[in-house]
């Protein structure tokens, strides 16, 4: 079994099997190390140690050139279509962080012998990337290279990098720094920027401005550096420019250049004179004075978000931090035009595309403790509403039927067929746009979830309802009769479970489909007595008295799967008829995801019992009172046994779901892992992005899970259940506006609201229900197998 030894998770065996990366803790903030030269590792880290603040993401690859490794920014919400052939795709823009380096004739390069020290360490709490270097010269001189960067959560456009240079031994004569702005980069070959004018003003400034089909982006860099002013080189290349900036350094001294950088798309309206102005503060004050305003924003952040642990290691405090550094930087603050994409802003895995994993996995963080932006990853979906219903209308259906994979238009951008079978010569056909239907209900239950929180009715009058009664009716049409079971039926259609296609009655799916139907059917009803005009309104546009009654009939007549005489809800009709997998543990412990399929082809995994994940156990989770939890229990073991885990989203599910039924250690068996999907040894994960879900399911892992929030009916609910090395946890939530700061312990449940209720909130504790108006104590029973242990 792993265990603890010394603080750190062990595999059982003493040896360390949590994080690829060193931890470092300074002053209250975490920092990630790479601590030498890792080429194998080069692209994994790049995703991991990114920069982001929302509307930009800037990967770490290292600013020298180097053999391994692969530039990235990326900007929220900037999509293109290259080629008519082509998938639309988060467009990986011109390179802002690349330069080389010259040094009395002998170039710098850290794939060469010159390179003697490494290291390349990441704040998780600041967002700062520092990259250090030593490098011996032929001529004997030595010299440390550092590199520093953040892109500013003060100013969202604004991305800075500095680069210093300190003589260890002997002095630079001839020193010249070559930088600027590259707009040569591609998504893995392919070009999206149309046409790209670059140009210098006042022989202090590099401006690009990159053309797409339907958008501009503009680039202004300017820099500033230490030492005597020679009279810079500027030289436009195809698609980028670049300024020579020449200097001297004498033994023992510094050179220190810096680079500030304006990025904005045609949205965004601040005109040059006042980029140049703006950049022009920002060189007079310098690189840490403008870090220092940017890291003030941060703690502000971090004063809402931050999860403290007592009794947690090291490398448990840092991935539960690094989880929500990354959902923090990938959350468009200041729009409702855009969502968060699969891969959230650190690379071009899934095309950067928003799946139903935004709703499920990323909102709820959001949701408790940044509700504002919750509410604008929601107005997103409403702006893709008439692009669902084009799609519903479009495959004979009524209502919305929302797209599996999404940019920005609201339409589906899944390809109809994958790559080429390099055998065959034949593409295989992509079903998930065409069958994975439940992103239509699971963006409804994001909606009255969040609405259920935060009490916004005017969301609701202007967004929610409209999307919850659409959704109703696409499933409506999307469902038939079955004579034999006297009930509506969902066939022929893919559930979470993507190694499960064609099935009928998937259970997630029905359950969720049930869901929508009936929460529709509530909602009309109350809107029509207590909102008569809203009620009207809507009636015009959607025809509310017509569907009303079908939505009610489909919910109350539809087949859902139900525990059988062993417990175990079937995942679809034929699944508990299908045959087992031999051998699944090489499966699940293959380095290489989806392994399965270089042994067994998709139509015959389609045919055994082996899952990707197992979508019984998220629908546990988002219905934790809906089975006991002997059922939930059974169904998680049951699962997780043909389940391979090749979703990074799988792990979280089975923690949280073993964490709300108080199979503690269970759940931390499945927690280890899902902490450390970004974070492990594999040097193959993670190259194309972060995976953003999983990181917000870590979140959920902790704070429903572990810490047993929820919040139903106006009440929240209290269930703790620490893992038993943890002593006490504190964190922040936000409920009706209100923002309750939370401590758990051994001993006590305490919540504590910074602003007093004027009605006071029903809290129910351990089965024990209580009111909370500014503060509420409640003590537990010190022992080992009570509900607070």
């Amino acid at each position: 079994m792993a265990g603890i030894a010394d603080g750190r998770l062990t595999d059982g065996r003493g040896r360390d099997r949590m994080i690829h990366y060193a931890i470092e803790k300074q002053g209250g903030e975490i920092w990630l190390r790479q601590k030498k030269y890792e080429p194998r590792f080069a692209l994994k880290t790049e995703s991991v140690f990114a920069q982001c603040n929302g509307y930009m993401g800037v990967r770490a690859s290292l600013g020298l050139p180097s053999l391994d490794g692969k530039k990235g920014m990326f900007i929220a919400g900037l999509y293109n279509r290259a080629y008519e052939e082509e998938v639309t795709e988060l467009v990986n823009c011109p390179d802002v962080t690349g330069y080389e380096l010259v040094l009395d004739g002998e170039p710098v390069l850290p794939d060469s012998r010159c390179l003697t020290e490494f290291e390349r360490k990441f704040n998780i709490h600041t967002g700062e990337l520092v990259i250090t270097s030593t490098y011996e010269l032929e001529s004997g001189a030595s010299f440390c290279l550092t590199d520093r960067r953040f892109a500013s959560m003060e100013n969202e456009h604004l991305f800075v990098q500095s680069i210093g240079i300190t003589m260890q031994k002997g002095c630079i004569k001839n020193g010249g720094i070559c930088t600027g702005i590259d707009g040569q980069q591609t998504n893995s070959g392919v070009s999206h920027f149309k046409k790209v004018n670059c140009r210098v003003y006042d022989r202090k400034y590099l401006h690009v401005e990159g053309y797409l089909e339907e958008d501009t982006l503009s680039i202004l860099e300017g820099v500033s550096y230490t030492g005597e002013e020679e009279e810079a080189v500027f030289t436009l290349k195809r698609r980028g420019i670049t300024g020579r900036y020449f200097f001297s350094i004498p033994d023992g001294g510094t050179w220190e250049f810096t680079k500030y950088v304006y990025i904005q798309n045609e949205k965004d309206s601040l005109g040059l004179d006042r980029q140049k102005k703006l950049l022009e503060k920002c060189s007079e004050a310098g690189y840490a004075d403008v870090f220092l305003k940017h890291k003030k924003i941060m703690q502000d952040i971090w004063r809402q978000a931050r999860i403290e642990i007592d009794g947690a290691s090291p490398e448990e405090e840092a991935a539960v931090s690094f989880a929500q550094y990354h959902l923090l930087g990938m959350m468009p603050w200041h729009s409702t035009d855009c969502s968060i994409a699969a891969k959230g802003l650190t690379g071009e895995g899934y095309k950067g595309h928003v799946f139903w994993d935004a709703e499920i996995f990323i909102l709820p963080f959001f949701q408790y403790v940044f509700p504002q932006a919750a509410r604008n990853l929601l107005e997103f979906r409403y702006k893709g509403l008439d692009g669902a219903r084009e799609k519903a209308e479009a495959y004979g259906y009524k209502g919305a039927m929302y797209p599996w994979e999404a940019a920005v238009t609201g339409r589906e951008e899944t390809p109809l067929y994958a790559a080429l079978n390099i055998h065959t010569g034949k593409a295989n056909k992509v079903w998930s746009g065409i069958k994975e239907h439940h992103v239509t209900a699971d963006i409804a239950y994001a909606v009255w979830q969040y609405y259920s929180v935060t009490g916004d009715r005017a969301f609701m009058e202007r967004f929610g309802y409209e999307i919850i009664f659409e959704t109703a009716s696409f499933w409506v049409s999307r469902g038939q009769w079955d004579e034999k079971r006297q009930a509506y039926v969902i066939c022929d259609i893919i559930g979470p479970d993507e190694y499960t296609e064609h099935v009928d009655n998937d259970a997630y799916t029905n359950y969720m489909a049930r869901y929508c139907c009936r929460l529709a059917s509530v909602l009309a009803e109350k809107l029509c007595a207590e909102s008569p005009d809203l009620y009207r309104e809507l009636d015009r546009r959607l025809g509310m008295d017509r569907n009303r009654k079908s939505w009610e009939e489909f919910a109350d007549r539809l087949y859902v799967p139900v525990p059988n005489e062993e417990l175990v809800i079937p995942q679809d009709d034929t699944f508990l008829s299908k045959k087992r997998i031999p051998d699944i543990e090489k499966y699940k412990k293959s380095q290489i995801k989806q392994a399965v399929l270089l042994d067994y082809s998709r139509d015959e995994v389609v045919d055994m019992q082996v899952l990707k994940q197992a979508d019984v156990v998220m629908l546990l989770n988002l219905f934790p009172y809906m089975f006991s939890k002997e059922v939930v229990k059974k169904n998680v073991l049951f699962y997780e046994e043909r389940t391979i885990h090749d979703s990074s989203l799988s792990y979280c599910a089975h923690a949280q779901a073993c964490a709300a039924i108080g199979e503690t250690e269970l759940s931390w068996e499945f927690f280890k892992k899902c902490m450390v999907i970004d974070l492990d040894d594999n040097p193959n994960d993670t190259t194309d992005g972060i995976h953003a879900a999983s990181l917000g399911g870590i979140w959920s892992c902790v704070i429903f899970g572990f810490a047993g929030i929820s919040f139903s009916d106006g009440r929240l609910n209290v269930s703790p259940r620490l893992p038993k090395h943890w002593k006490e946890m504190r964190f922040s939530v936000k409920v009706y506006g209100h923002e309750i700061d939370v401590k758990i312990n051994r001993r006590e449940v305490l919540l504590e609201s910074r602003e007093k209720f004027v009605q006071p909130l029903s809290v129910l504790v351990n089965d024990e229900i209580y009111t909370l108006t500014d503060t509420l104590s409640v003590k537990c029973k010190d022992k080992e197998e009570d509900i607070c242990a």
